[in-house]
């Protein structure tokens, strides 16, 4: 299969996949939103935003570690799957006991820190098994990890649900994740086991040394990326309490999972692009180049119609409740666009062994969220914690695009963005002058307009016609 054959199939499965989990995962926060409302949402959001940050330390960024050099070298997997499974479950035995301090010194309130403890092995769990995962990656089958991935959204929603709707709470939804991340790592180590290679558990002194060296930068990238995502809300939740929580997530949330598409492509790209990087430094640029091209035709209108829909789409997906969402999500989908390119920049910079740029981007933007967080919400709340993800990622944009720049090709945005910037002013004046009408037939007509636009001003080349004409021939 050719490369370009590869790329398209691996990321067509995991954007199929990508989208079934994360609209099952949406479903999920819908009906806990409608169940609990605004107060018991922001607890939720709250004890699992900060799992995910402490759940970090069971994958550490070593998934994408074993990805990038065992797809050059996959006589080397089983050893390092191995090894690190075996590593960071020693450490995430560990991290677990200190979890309990660490809860305690916070003071939270019994019920958070309860479901706190259970979402925290969850996460712990799911990264083992993504560690677990990275076989198939490495072997660019990712339908393997797609199935598992809907196996455990799947199992996890259906529970939840479940208990939710039986009255059970918080405490009970939070063991449904559980279920769900042990089926997973259950699941991963079988398929893993037969289909490609047992995980060899046999500790060498050269290679925990170099583990040492590169673990902390992939380790980092994954921490500072979620501090960032996730700092707005565990700070929103200590200085404005729940209900603010809850209102900033509803949206976040729901902007947040319309990136499947640049992380399904650009999970497609990684093993490709660190293969290439050794043997084609030219058709490297070139899939750099198409990458973040079509992320910015994508982004753009995504950031434009939501914009001008915000409200509409809160009323119907979460209710009156969660009127006050709808500001945020016309901010914080502006962050998703920038998001976007930022997919592929982190991709191929990690990807062309330049990792350590990500993770001093990653750690920029850290510094700028906590500091802006820390002086916007005491006055302006979840609205101030919008416009600081929006800083967030243009601060990482800015450094990535710089690096990716001098060690690779320079894009000129300027020309990229013009065609279709002016195509998404067009697709939003349309939008607005729909408004009155159902949202549904509001968004069948501006994707039409949107890409006619593109099309009238000659936005597609050859090149992209083709790849269109060959995925519509094999579908």
């Amino acid at each position: 299969m050719s490369t370009r054959r590869r790329i398209f199939k691996n990321t067509a499965v995991l954007a199929s996949a990508d989208i079934f989990t994360r609209l099952m995962r949406f479903a999920l926060a819908i009906v806990i939103a409608r169940t609990l409302g605004p107060a018991g949402y922001g607890v939720y959001a709250f004890a699992f935003s900060f799992a995910e940050v402490y759940g970090v330390i069971s994958d550490f960024g070593m998934s994408n570690l074993i990805i990038r050099d065992t797809s050059r070298e996959k006589k080397y997997l089983a050893r390092y799957v191995g090894n690190i499974l075996f590593v960071e479950s020693a450490l995430s035995v560990v991290a677990y006991g200190f979890l309990f301090l660490l809860v305690g010194l916070m003071d939270l309130p019994q019920e958070k820190a309860v479901i706190v403890y259970i979402a925290v092995l969850a996460y712990m769990l799911t990264a083992l098994a993504q560690i677990v995962r990275a076989t198939f990656k490495a072997h660019e089958k990712m339908e393997y990890d797609a199935v598992l991935n809907i196996i455990q959204q799947s199992v996890t929603v259906v529970l939840g649900i479940t208990v939710l709707y039986f009255g059970y709470g918080l405490n009970a939804l939070a063991l449904a994740f559980v279920i769900g991340s042990l089926v997973n790592l259950a699941g991963s180590l079988a398929l893993a086991s037969k289909r490609f290679t047992r995980p060899k558990f046999r500790l060498r002194r050269r290679f925990l040394t170099y583990l040492a060296k590169e673990a902390p930068s992939f380790g980092l990238i994954v921490f500072f990326t979620l501090i960032y995502y996730k700092i707005s809300t565990l700070l929103l939740s200590f200085i404005q309490g729940d209900a603010a929580t809850g209102w900033f997530n509803a949206a976040y949330t729901m902007a947040f999972s319309l990136t499947f598409v640049p992380a399904a492509f650009m999970g497609a790209l990684f093993p490709v692009i660190s293969t290439l990087h050794i043997s084609s430094r030219d058709l490297t640029r070139t899939i750099y180049n198409e990458s973040f091209r079509y992320m910015l035709i994508l982004g753009l209108p995504l950031a434009f119609g939501t914009t001008v829909l915000a409200d509409k789409v809160i009323d119907i997906v979460y209710g009156s409740q969660f009127y006050n969402s709808a500001v945020v999500l016309q901010i914080v989908i502006w962050s998703i666009a920038i998001l976007f390119l930022n997919f592929v920049l982190t991709t191929t910079l990690t990807s062309i062994n330049l990792q350590r740029v990500v993770m001093y981007a990653t750690g920029l933007g850290v510094v700028v969220n906590i500091i802006l967080n820390l002086l916007v919400i005491p006055t302006f709340s979840y609205v101030g914690a919008s416009y600081v993800m929006v800083a967030t990622e243009l601060s990482t944009f800015s450094i990535c695009f710089y690096y990716a720049s001098k060690s690779l090709c320079f894009i000129q945005v300027q020309r990229v963005v013009l065609k279709p910037l002016v195509a998404s002013f067009v697709m939003a004046a349309v939008a607005y002058y729909l408004r009155p009408i159902n949202i549904f037939i509001i968004f069948g007509v501006v994707v039409w307009v949107y890409f006619a636009t593109l099309i009238a001003l000659k936005t597609f080349t050859k090149q992209d016609i083709d790849v269109i004409k060959s995925i519509i021939g094999r579908s």
